[in-house]
C-alpha cells in the first residue's frame, strides 16, 4: 500500500511537471510566464497578459494534467480506491508548484486543486466550490477562493471520511498557503486588488443586452 500510494506521487509529480503556462507563454511570446505580468505561471496570468483564449488554454492543460495522472494511477492501482485519486493529486499539485525543471518555481495550483475535489467526490466538490465563490464574492479577493477550495476539503475529508484524507488535505491547504503567501501578506496589509465581480457582471449584462437592443 504504501509502495502504491508513493507510485502515484511520483506518477502525479511527473504530470504536475507540465506547467501549460510555460508551452503557451512560450508559444505566443517566446518568454516564460514568469517574466510577463504578474510573473505566475497560471490562468490568470495569461488570461490577463495573453487573452482569455490563452487563459482558458493555459487551464484546459493543468485540468488535463491532473485528470490523466489521477486516471493512469486509479488504472493501475485499483486496490486504493480514492486514495489514488488524493495522491495523484497531491503529486500533481506539488509538480505545479515545484517543477523540477524550471527550478522548483512553479504556479499555485489552483486548477490543479478544483478538479482533485471534483474528481474525488463531486457533490462535496462542488459544495466547495460553492463555498469558495461565495467568499470571493463577499470579499472581492481572488486570493481566497483557492485556499478555502482546500480548507473546506479539509473539514470535509476529517468529518466524512477518515485521519489519512483530511491530512492529505491539509497538507494540500498549508502548500495553497505558501503559494500564496506574497498574495495574503498584500491582503493583510490592505494592499491587495479588489475585484466586485457582482458589478463586472451586471456591466457585462448591461452591455450584451444594449448590443442585441
Amino acid at each position: 500500500m504504501v509502495i502504491e500510494k508513493l507510485y502515484c506521487l511520483l506518477i502525479g509529480y511527473g504530470f504536475g511537471n507540465f506547467v501549460t503556462a510555460y508551452v503557451v507563454s512560450r508559444w505566443q511570446t517566446g518568454k516564460k510566464p514568469t517574466e510577463l505580468g504578474s510573473g505566475n505561471p497560471g490562468t490568470a496570468n495569461m488570461g490577463a497578459v495573453l487573452g482569455k483564449k490563452y487563459g482558458i488554454l493555459t487551464l484546459c492543460g493543468d485540468l488535463l494534467k491532473t485528470i490523466l495522472a489521477i486516471l493512469i494511477c486509479q488504472l493501475l492501482f485499483p486496490g486504493l480506491g480514492y486514495l489514488a485519486i488524493l495522491y495523484a493529486g497531491i503529486g500533481a499539485t506539488l509538480g505545479h508548484n515545484f517543477p523540477a525543471w524550471q527550478n522548483f518555481r512553479g504556479g499555485k495550483g489552483v486548477a490543479v486543486s478544483v478538479i482533485l475535489v471534483l474528481l474525488f467526490n463531486l457533490k462535496w466538490g462542488l459544495i466547495s466550490l460553492l463555498i469558495a465563490l461565495a467568499v470571493m464574492l463577499l470579499t472581492q479577493n481572488l486570493t481566497l477562493p483557492g485556499i478555502i477550495i482546500l480548507l473546506s476539503y479539509t473539514v470535509i475529508g476529517f468529518s466524512q471520511y477518515n485521519l489519512e484524507v483530511g491530512l492529505g488535505f491539509a497538507f494540500l491547504t498549508l502548500l495553497s498557503l505558501f503559494s500564496f503567501r506574497h498574495d495574503l501578506k498584500a491582503l493583510f496589509t490592505g494592499h491587495a486588488k479588489k475585484v466586485d465581480w457582482l458589478k463586472k457582471f451586471r456591466r457585462q449584462s448591461r452591455t450584451t443586452n444594449n448590443k442585441n437592443k
